[in-house]
């Protein structure tokens, strides 16, 4: 006999807006001034949609640097033909804003380029994995609950990274993980468009029939933060489980490749012309994973140049996937590198050991190899300003996140790393002050800069998530009779416990929601979502789902409403005695990412 599935009628869309509405979750983009208003004056024909319904998000960010860049902003809109899910409610009135909120990003950034003109010459995106707005204020003004008001105040100003956040202004997106983020920080677009909501994601390529066949492929894992794309349970590469190409685990295009495509186009227009092409502004990337598959993909094409205390990557054969990927480089196509090299440019710091993460060398180490990547990012400056080029130059360290992880937020270890990531950062700053200073290479001067004579440049700050620490307590386990029900549990204590995503056996999904509502742990700490229901909150952004997409998520994903997550059997064995950093959710430690915006004009 069947079990009896009358709870999992259910839903807990009424709770997850109840949350929003009351700031415990963060929407990815909608605010809780919007939730407020639909849960407590709902209106039905959405006429008194609040006129303050959304924030800026990550998106919106990636899409302004594009454009900053020289990208057409008409291509950083989304294509909404191919998608999975229509959504059941209407359009929102402020969802069709954001062209021109982006725009205006954009122009606060530094400006769309007309004829060739940048209005600023150059713009450096820092990108501190992990180092959310509470991490910043637990690492820099970690005692203020033992000082007076007054103090408090005095002790923030101090503070070059807090005194320059707008810590109200930027969100991260859904789920708030790297791959998810850095991929939208490459294509512009939203993780349910891109392709890589998340880590591990379960695909398949193809439909199997009954027999052997040869041509059968096994469901895979797909793992892309890594030196070659993969399937993380088999090791074997993307390509030899099915998938043919990068555009077939990233299923959109990123923006560098856009670029490139269009230099291309103005480069073979002024030979036809006999016109000199407009000038394009070159792309710097500076990271410990320059060589990686997804950076190969996310940049679209190679050609570096040795800086000091940086690695050289001038060979091909060393770059990795995403690193290609991300400067707009296609798989089997070398003519988008060769035509990159007068556009991109790179630099390879190197990367703290894992073992030493809680030891001092490893804080030290992490914030000497961040000062390399400074440092590699001013040598870049300097050498435009000679040549009277415009940059873009994004340094990306994985820090503190790597330290949080392996400590906890609260860890004095951690406060060691963000406090020396923040004397770099203004130190960079200073120096961009110095125009003399900087293209004499002197980057250490203790003289003051006026500013008199500065570069013209704009630095932002930001990060892809936050942090919250999970303790051994914290730890979930599923139980047997939710277990029994699953074909692949999407789940762990660093990146995906806090965002679950759950694949049923077929037929079972009525038997699991009603299971689940059933174990009071799970019910009390988790939210549990169909993935349809999390599309229509728009959990993974104003747009369809693409039809690619829309497999990896499987058929539940289980949002934790607090430190709760849910960690694999080994995880829990593991982890038994020590915390970990976790992110993932939707908790405002985990969303609410900073925005510093520095700028002398």
């Amino acid at each position: 006999m069947m079990e009896s599935t009358t709870a999992a009628a259910s839903s807990d869309v009424p709770r997850l807006h109840r949350l929003f509405a009351s700031g415990g979750l963060v929407h990815p983009y909608l605010s809780s001034g919007y939730f407020q208003q639909l849960v407590f004056q709902p209106s039905s024909d959405g006429d008194g949609e609040t006129t303050h319904a959304m924030n800026d998000n990550f998106v919106d960010l990636a899409a302004a640097i594009s454009v900053c860049c020289g990208v057409d902003s008409r291509s950083t809109q989304e294509d909404e033909r191919f998608g999975i899910h229509q959504f059941e409610s209407q359009s929102l009135k402020s969802e069709q804003d954001i062209p021109r909120r982006r725009l205006q990003l954009a122009s606060e950034i530094g400006g769309t380029p007309v004829d060739g003109v940048y209005p600023r010459k150059h713009i450096i995106l820092i990108l501190c994995d992990g180092m959310g707005n509470s991490v910043l204020q637990h690492s820099l003004d970690g005692k203020t609950a033992y000082h007076e008001p007054s103090e408090v105040q005095s002790e923030v100003r101090s503070s070059f990274l807090m005194r320059n956040n707008q810590g109200a202004r930027l969100k991260a997106v859904f789920p708030s993980t790297t791959p998810a983020a850095l991929t939208t920080l490459a294509t512009a677009a939203w993780p349910g468009r891109h392709g890589m909501p998340g880590w591990r994601l379960r695909d398949k390529k193809g439909c199997d029939y009954p027999g052997n066949d040869d041509n059968a492929k096994p469901p895979v894992q797909l793992l892309v933060l890594s030196d070659h794309i993969r399937d993380a349970r088999s090791g074997k590469l993307a390509k030899d489980v099915g998938f043919d190409s990068w555009d077939e685990v990233f299923v959109e295009v990123p923006w560098a490749r856009k670029l490139t495509k269009q230099q291309l186009g103005r480069m073979a227009h002024s030979t036809e012309t006999k016109q000199q092409p407009m000038p394009c502004r070159k792309l710097i990337y500076i990271n410990a994973y320059n060589g990686d598959d997804y950076q190969q993909w996310s940049q679209g094409g190679i050609c570096t140049s040795p800086t000091s205390g940086c690695v050289d990557n001038n060979h091909r054969h060393d770059a990795t996937d995403f690193s290609s990927w991300q400067m707009g480089e296609q798989e089997k196509d070398a003519s988008s590198h060769k035509h990159s090299k007068t556009l991109f440019e790179t630099a390879k710091i190197e990367e703290t050991a894992y073992d030493t993460l809680g030891d001092p060398q490893g804080g030290t180490d992490a914030i000497a190899f961040f000062r390399h990547g400074v440092n590699a990012a001013l040598n870049s400056v300097a050498k435009a300003e000679q040549s009277g080029a415009s940059t873009f130059t994004y340094l990306y360290t994985a820090h503190p996140d790597r330290h949080m992880h392996a400590l906890g937020v609260e860890h004095e270890g951690v406060s060691n790393v963000v406090k020396g990531i923040e004397r770099e950062i203004e130190r960079l700053w200073k120096v961009l002050g110095d125009r003399v200073g900087l293209l004499s290479g002197d980057y250490d001067s203790d003289e003051p800069t006026n500013g008199e004579d500065s570069i013209d440049a704009t630095v932002l700050v930001t990060a892809d998530h936050g942090h919250v620490t999970v303790h051994p307590e914290d730890m979930i386990t599923l139980p047997e009779n939710i277990i029994e029900l699953l074909e692949y549990a999407n789940v762990g204590v660093h990146g995906t416990g806090r965002h679950g995503y759950l694949h049923c056996r077929s037929g079972l999904q009525s038997t699991l929601k009603s299971r689940w509502h059933s174990n009071t742990v799970l019910s009390e700490h988790f939210l549990l979502l169909t993935v349809e229901e999390a599309i229509e909150c728009r959990l993974f952004g104003p747009e369809c789902m693409r039809l690619e997409v829309r497999p990896r998520l499987g058929d539940f994903v289980s949002i934790s409403v607090g430190r709760k997550t849910l960690v694999t059997p080994m995880e829990s064995d593991k982890y038994n005695e020590q915390c970990q950093g976790a992110h993932g959710s939707l908790l405002p430690e985990e969303m609410n990412i900073p925005f510093i915006l520095l700028n002398r004009y």
